[in-house]
Formats: structure tokens, sequence, C-alpha cells
């Protein structure tokens, strides 16, 4: 009986989108203004420009499957006034993170002011999920859904570009409604509205959160004779791309477990001035979303360190005394690096390099492999899973090596000896290099670290990972795609306990 009023229910949705698709006019709606939590506010004064064709923009299409696809073509198509909703809380928004902050729509610009910002909808996403009913007489209640990035382009006052940056919101907003009959969808108009100009609000949130960490505006704000900046988790300017799928996160998660940890580290720039880890921070940024958004992890139990904050001090800090200070019998332990390793010559052992790392000092500078493996196997947690999309044969790609050493064919499973409950997967073998992936923006390995977790049934309930069927995947993807289009030979390893 329940699965035939789920039908029922689902084919009178399916009926209400086909009766909206010839004229479906989503309405702009009032949109709550998202303001990003800043210490203290850029001493900037800012014009928000939002031209003419920006405020009339428009996203007109078909909404996603229930999976978050195209695998199902609904007879519906909406228009969203994208452009309007974006510029009704652009400027209040930034004002929160800027000392002052104006709306223009275009040059010349205001007077007096320092920057100009000119957001834009990057993509738009949206679908509909039918939710269960309360009983065998109540009318189906459904979800409409959204999701927004943005992209935002800083102009100095001169009209110079500064910086330009794509934000994706970290949630989707969702706005509840009920189905009724065809000629009767008003309230499912607003509240399709509802969830696409939340998910703008969403979105602009990020952006002012993420535009003042940058070491691009920070300088420039000292520059034009500020004292004070927010307090910023770290300069984030990973290397630009235009997404891709694992950057949308999947709309069902976990609970996960209060006792879980993770130390989540990126480093693509370095004070040495080594070749760049391409798309470290953005790899870095996206693998604590997933923790915090997808598999259960609380934000205050997870270490993001970018760039200049994943100092060697700093790694020493994290894995030796604060995981030993909150891990307890009964937590799981997540590790992550996103940059570049190098092995030291005399030896052949692997070193993770941090910002300051300097690889012809590694044993001196650099985090070795066999020091992470002790201090994780003193804590008393129950599992702990590290990943790490670095190489060290010092032969290219994610490692680097001493000026005039050669590149080493090392022993990993060697270097790999771990504890019982601990795992390590890595992205490439002693002898190998670990690719980028530059058409998703992200490491080979990780992309498909990412992929395996959105895609495959690879989370428990308590948000630990089954390492074996995860690395099942893992490890063929990255070996077809390194060879396919990069002549390259990659197998990722697996060095441990595989137990699910």
């Amino acid at each position: 009986m329940r699965k035939a009023l789920k039908t029922v229910y689902f084919l009178l949705l399916l009926s209400l989108l086909a009766g909206c698709a010839r004229s479906m006019m989503v309405p702009v709606v009032d949109i709550p203004t998202l303001a990003p939590p800043v210490a203290q506010k850029l001493p900037l004064k800012v014009a928000v420009v939002i031209p003419d064709e920006v405020e009339a923009s428009t996203y007109t299409g078909t909404p996603l499957s229930p999976k978050g696809d195209n695998s199902v073509g609904w007879n519906v198509t909406a228009s969203f006034p994208l452009g309007k909703m974006l510029k009704q809380v652009a400027a209040e928004t930034f004002s929160s993170v800027f000392a002052s902050v104006v709306l223009a729509k275009g040059s010349p610009y205001p007077q007096d002011i320092d920057a100009v910002l000119l957001p834009s909808i990057h993509q738009f996403q949206y679908w509909y999920t039918l939710l269960k009913a309360k009983s065998a007489l109540d009318v189906a209640p459904w979800l409409s859904n959204a999701r927004t990035s943005l992209k935002v382009s800083v102009l100095d006052k001169s009209g110079m570009p500064l910086l330009e940056k794509t934000v994706s919101a970290d949630s989707l907003a969702q706005s509840e409604g009920k189905i009724y009959y065809r000629n009767d969808r008003q309230e499912f108009e607003e509240a399709t509205g509802k969830a696409a100009a939340e998910s703008i609000a969403a979105a602009l949130r990020d952006a002012a959160k993420a535009l003042p960490q940058s070491a691009e505006i920070q300088t420039y704000a000292l520059k034009r004779g500020g004292q004070t900046v927010p307090v910023a988790v770290a300069p984030l300017e990973p290397r630009a791309s235009d997404g891709s799928d694992v950057d949308v996160l999947p709309a069902a998660a976990v609970q996960g477990s209060v006792n879980s940890y993770a130390i989540v580290i990126g480093v693509e720039q370095y004070r040495q001035k080594l070749p760049r880890a391409d798309f470290a921070v953005q790899d870095a940024q996206l693998m604590t979303r997933y923790l915090t958004k997808v598999m259960g992890y609380r934000e205050e139990n997870v270490v993001t360190l970018l760039n200049d904050r994943a100092l060697k001090s700093d790694l020493e800090k994290y894995f030796e005394k604060w995981l030993g200070n909150n891990v307890e019998k009964d937590s799981t332990v997540f590790i992550y690096f996103s940059g570049h390793g190098a092995p030291d010559p005399k030896t052949g052992s692997g070193f993770l390099v941090p910002y300051d790392g300097d690889p012809s000092f590694i044993a001196e500078t650099g985090y070795s492999l066999k020091r992470l493996y002790a201090a994780l196997e003193k804590l008393p947690a129950k599992r702990i899973v590290v990943a790490l999309d670095s190489c060290f044969s010092g032969g290219g790609g994610r490692s680097v090596v001493a000026k005039g050493a050669r590149p080493l064919v090392m022993n990993l499973q060697s270097d790999m000896t771990v504890a019982d409950h601990m795992s390590v997967l890595s992205a490439s073998s002693g002898s190998q290099i670990s690719s980028t992936y530059d058409e998703k923006g992200h490491g080979l390995f990780t992309y498909f670290l990412l992929k395996g977790i959105k895609d495959k049934e690879v989370v428990n309930p308590d948000g630990t990972l089954k390492v074996d069927d995860l690395f099942a995947y893992v490890k063929p993807q990255v070996e077809l795609i390194a060879r396919k289009q990069y002549n390259n030979e990659q197998t990722p390893q697996l060095v441990g306990a595989k137990k699910n």
C-alpha cells in the first residue's frame, strides 16, 4: 500500500512539474543575508558592480533527477531571475568583511574606492526530492533543492585584476512544499524560488569569507594603508579550474561520530620557490567539506592546514600533540596530505614537504613518513586512515628532490610499516610520480578518492571508510586515466589493515 501511494505521489509531482513547464517563471523572493564570521573587517572601500547584463541574467533549464544527475528528463522548464537575486544581497553580504561597500552598475566606478568586486553566477543546479508522507492520507511533501557557485573578479582602483575566484557554497538550500493540483502552483513556484535565493545567499557568504583570506587581497589592503586584517585560516589561492562533478557534494550524508578527528593538509606554494603542487589547496579544501558535510565529522574536530599554515612545526604540533590530547580509545582518525613529497638521498626514506621544507636539507626540514606513522601508532584510536596525494621518488609530479640528486626508486612498502589498526592509501608506487587531473581541477588520486566517496557505498554509518572497497575503485581508475591521458604509469598503493 505504501509503495503504491509513493508511486502515486511521485506521479503527481511529475504531473505538477509538467503543468509548470510552459510558463514557470520563478519569482524573486526575499533573500536572507548570511554574514560570514570575521573578527575584523578589511580596511578597504569596495564597489560591488552588478552590470545590467548580470542583473538581467537568468537560468532556464530542467531539474536534475533525484539522484543528482540528468538521467531523468522531466517535462519541465523553469526560468530563474538569478541576476536580480544576486543583486538583492551582494552588497550587504560583502559589507560584513570590508570597511565600506557601495553598489554600482559599472565604469566609471564611484570615486574614493580602493577595489571593485564583480560577482556573477558560475553554475546553478536545482532538483526536487519527494519525501515520505506521514500518513496514508497525507499529501506527499517534497523538497525543492538548489546549489549555486559564483565567480568573483576583484580589480584594484585602476581596474587592473587582483584576483579571480570561483566559490561553491558548502551547503545546498532546501524549501519544503506539498503536492497540489496542476493549476494551483503558487506554493510550488515560491518554494523553488526560495531554494534558489538561499543557495545564492550561501554562495555569497562563502565568497565573502574566502576573498579576504587570499594573500593578494591582504597584501593589497596593507599597501592601501590598512592596519588590520580578518582572522584567516590561510591564504586560499588554488589554481583556478572550471570545477568537476566531485565539487558538488552528494545530498546524502551519514551522521558520523563525535569521536572522529581529522587533519587535512594542502601545500600548493612553498617558501623555497619549489615547483607548484597544482590543485593541492583545492584538494584539501574539498576534502574538508566531504569530511564535515558528507562523512559526519564535527567541524571543531577537523584541522585544515593550507600553504604557510602548514609549517614543519605545525605538522609536529597537530600530529604529535593535538591528536594525543583529543583521541580516545573509541576514536577514529583520518589524515590527508596533498602536496610535495621528497626522498632522503642518503637513506631513501620518504618525507612530507611542509611549506618551509627544503629538499636539499630534507632530513632537517621535512616530516618523515616513519615519524608520522610512529606518532599515529601511539594513539589509542580504534581506526586510523592516512591518504597521501604525493609521491616520493623525486621524479616530478608531486615530488621534489635536492638539486643535483637523482630521482630514487623507493620501496614504499618497507617505508610504510604501520600498526594493525592503520591503513595508508598513497597516490603511486615508490618509483612513480603522482599526476594532476587538469580537466577536473584536482590531483588524479584525490579526484577518484572523492568520487568513490560520493558515488560508491564506501562510507560506514559512523563516518569511517570501507578502505578496501574504496581502494578497489580508486586503483584501476587512476591507472587507466594516467595511462590513457598522460602516458604515465601511476599505481596507487594500500598498506595496512583493510577491514571494513
